[in-house]
């Protein structure tokens, strides 16, 4: 993205740096054939003009044959051996949304292919994440002879040895960054392979199981059967936040198309229960309704809730569970608010340095992930957050773009039992008296990497505009843009000398607001949840940052401005 740069602060807690980004050259204007604003965006988005027509419609995107992905071949090889001999094929999958919606593609794919599949999802609280011999022992002895990981394994070296060595025939897709050394299997399917040759790495894991059906089923009459999958691989990419770019676009923009014609009684309820519109759902609805829901049985209780959902064909089952599914995810939100609350008075002591790093027993393991992306986004710092037992203690963390969490964790590996995940996002577990060391040898790593980086949060801005500029036309030709998500994030715009006719509190909550807003001439509704001010805060004429929404409310819609930051006015 181009940017120029206005606002600063050296202060963890101060307001966002706002990062304006540069005008959209004419000759694009000219090549796309949009409005100079739609332009703008897409241009904002790093879209080459002769990948618009792509990147509007996923029919016009073309992707390599899965076999170009490693371990492929061989995959396949032995997942048809296993099919044709009547093998029953284990599938073990992973807790969290990509781990069951993975799960579940496997298992409905290769039996629409005849073949037997049972599943294995892991306990977060017994197992932790990431592969387990025991869990393949115990879908050995329920008859398993071929074992498929999805969205776990790539990093579980020792686990994959002694899986193994129980006589069992180990395949391994996972998405996650692979270690110098890949683990035993017939066959390791990963896109980050250091010998892969495939152009798109950034899948999901649920994005890797459905490149091997893809696969599985090339050349066969019923390959037209797995597409509907797509609502199931939607579901799973969104939530895992991985980038909505590439093939993840394609896969999440046909897989919105199938969600919204769901026939899964599963998906059908969580949506009511959810209060949103079948025909309507889009990626967000995933990232703040369906997802988290999905997500709330792993990380209270145990996955297999969510797999069942999503495989149900009972109406009266699926109903039942997806009110289990809601009222888990209630008690998920209101433990993630107070371990938030516990850690921010614990970082106050901590404001000076680059990585903040909590510990305490009293951190409910499933919750430390939410809470370490909360106080990362908010200061923008590596966040790290620890779960203490006299055993083994658990760990979750959240980056920033300049830390590589996974090699900082690596350069600590000697103090941890185990580790793995991604640059932004990873999970470890370590002995609680290493706590200590590790801490400060984090630390360390910290200052060394982010020494010089102002590390204070960053609003990227797609474009100045008056709030005249905006309507509810410009807000439905936007859409071209869908679905938002990682690197493709809805429209963010600065307008400035903004005058705020009213403000008020939400009866429930102090510090959310909604507002009136004018400047020549033109009037917006708008909400902040963000600024967390009290109206009295408020400036009588302000610079504004926000995003739009569609509200509705009894059955009426207007737009309004979601307010991301505001200032005094420069104007």
């Amino acid at each position: 993205m181009n940017t120029q740069k206005s606002q600063a602060s050296n202060s963890p807690q101060s307001s966002p740096r706002w990062e304006i980004s540069a005008p959209v050259p004419e000759d694009y204007v000219s090549a796309v054939g949009y409005s100079r604003l739609i332009a703008q965006l897409l241009y904002n988005r790093n879209v080459k003009a002769e990948q618009v027509p792509s990147y509007v419609d996923p029919e016009k995107f073309t992707t390599q044959s899965p076999f170009v992905l490693p371990g492929v071949s061989d995959a396949v090889n032995r997942i048809y051996k296993a099919i044709r001999s009547g093998e029953i094929i284990g599938v073990y999958g992973d807790f969290d949304v990509d781990g069951v919606t993975s799960t579940a593609v496997l298992m409905e794919a290769i039996t629409i292919m005849g073949g037997r599949t049972i599943a294995h999802i892991p306990d977060r609280f017994t197992d932790s994440h990431g592969l387990k011999a025991s869990g393949v022992k115990s879908l050995k002895e329920r008859g398993a002879s071929l074992v498929i990981t999805c969205d776990c394994g790539i990093s579980d070296l020792a686990e994959a040895e002694k899986s193994v060595a129980l006589g069992i025939d180990l395949l391994i897709t996972d998405h996650h960054v692979p270690l110098s050394t890949l683990p035993s299997a017939v066959a390791v399917v990963n896109a980050k392979r250091k010998d892969s040759t495939y152009a798109f790495r950034e899948f999901a894991g649920v994005g890797i199981a459905y490149k091997l059906m893809q696969a599985l089923f090339h050349g066969d009459s019923r390959a037209p059967l797995i597409e509907p999958l797509l609502e199931l691989v939607a579901l799973g990419t969104v939530a895992d936040m991985v980038s909505l770019t590439g093939e993840n676009r394609q896969f999440v923009q046909k897989g919105l198309t199938f969600l919204n014609e769901t026939k899964r009684p599963g998906v059908q309820a969580l949506i009511r229960m959810s209060g949103l519109t079948l025909g309507a759902i889009t990626s967000g609805d995933i990232s703040w309704a369906l997802g988290p829901r999905i997500n709330a049985a792993g990380r209270l209780d145990h996955a297999n809730t969510s797999l069942q959902l999503l495989m149900t064909e009972s109406e009266e089952e699926a109903a039942t569970l997806a009110a289990e599914l809601d009222a888990t995810n209630m008690e998920r939100q209101r433990l993630t608010t107070e371990v938030y609350d516990n850690v921010k008075e614990h970082l106050l002591e901590q404001t000076d340095s680059p990585i903040f790093v909590a510990a305490d027993e009293d951190y409910p393991e499933g919750v430390i992930g939410l809470v370490a992306g909360k106080v990362s986004k908010e200061y923008y710092r590596p966040t790290v957050i620890i779960t203490i037992f006299d055993d083994l203690s658990r760990g979750s963390s959240r980056s920033i773009p300049e830390f590589d969490m996974v090699s900082a964790l690596d350069q600590c590996a000697d103090l941890l039992v185990s580790f793995g995940g991604h640059p932004l996002a990873a999970g470890f577990s370590l002995k609680k008296e290493d706590i200590p060391e590790f801490r400060a040898r984090l630390t360390t790593i910290a200052h060394e990497r982010l020494a010089g980086v102002n590390l204070s949060p960053r609003l990227r801005v797609d474009a100045e505009v008056s709030l005249k500029d905006l309507s509810e036309e410009t807000f439905q030709k936007m859409k071209v843009l869908e679905p938002f998500g990682q690197h493709n994030p809805q429209p963010c715009f600065v307008s400035r000398g903004v005058e705020v006719l009213e403000c008020r509190s939400f009866r429930n909550h102090e510090r959310w607001m909604n507002l009136k807003l004018l400047q020549d001439g033109a009037q917006w509704e708008a909400v902040d949840f963000r600024t967390l001010r009290c109206p009295e805060e408020v400036p009588t004429l302000i610079d504004v940052a926000y995003t739009l929404r569609m509200h509705r409310w009894n059955g009426n819609e207007v737009l309004q401005a979601y307010v991301q930051d505001m200032a005094p006015s420069t104007v």
